[in-house]
């Protein structure tokens, strides 16, 4: 979820660059291995995905007055980064394609009206859907704590991915107001907790 403002070239406390604010696949990631897409039929594209989350959140900003679609750019990129790693170091059955899609629709069923049904009437595939759903906020009252425990005893390691690059990005010193000591540590602290969940998965990236 959008929290606030973003620069770029800033660094989180996890000491991580983010605050990306590129749409594009970094140029050492986008080889033909990462861009394939090993699932026979696995349509739509990343760039469908955009246009269904840049047509759901039209309007919105985040708390900073930038649009909301910006975030969503960001954690998209950094997501692929990591799912490529994941897949093309790490060896993980993973489509990074795919983790591409969930980044950029994983606050499109928690910030506007549109449904699963939606999803899949777009033709997401159901592991899309699934992933974006483990990333939706409930809407029962629940501790951000709980949350975090709930995704990753999920074992969804495209959530995870996403959640981290989600957190990091969150974690942008100009997305957080100076005062508010208590969200960089909440968020620092899911950081760390979704990167073990990972590791423990068999992801070596950051």
């Amino acid at each position: 979820m959008t929290e606030g403002t973003a620069s770029a070239g800033a660094r989180n406390l996890t000491g991580t660059p983010a605050c990306r604010d590129d749409f594009s696949p970094p140029e050492t990631e986008a080889t033909p291995e990462l861009l394939a897409h090993p699932v026979e039929g696995s349509v739509p594209t990343i760039f469908d995905a955009h246009t269904f989350a840049l047509t759901a959140h039209a309007g919105q900003l985040d708390k900073g007055g930038e649009p909301c679609m910006r975030h969503l750019e960001r954690v998209a990129n950094a997501a692929l980064a990591r799912a490529g790693h994941a897949r093309l170091v790490d060896g993980l059955d993973i489509d990074p394609m795919r983790v591409m899609q969930a980044a950029l629709l994983h606050d499109v069923l928690e910030d506007t009206p549109r449904t699963p049904a939606d999803l899949r009437a777009a033709g997401f595939g159901s592991d899309v859907i699934r992933t974006v759903l483990i990333l939706t906020k409930p809407q029962a009252r629940i501790a951000y704590s709980e949350r975090i425990a709930s995704l990753i005893e999920a074992g969804d390691l495209a959530a995870l991915l996403v959640k981290m690059s989600d957190t990091e990005d969150n974690l942008c010193p100009s997305r957080i107001p100076p005062n508010a000591t208590f969200l960089r540590e909440r968020y620092a602290t899911a950081f760390a907790r979704l990167k073990e969940a990972a590791t423990a998965a068999g992801y070596t990236g950051r």
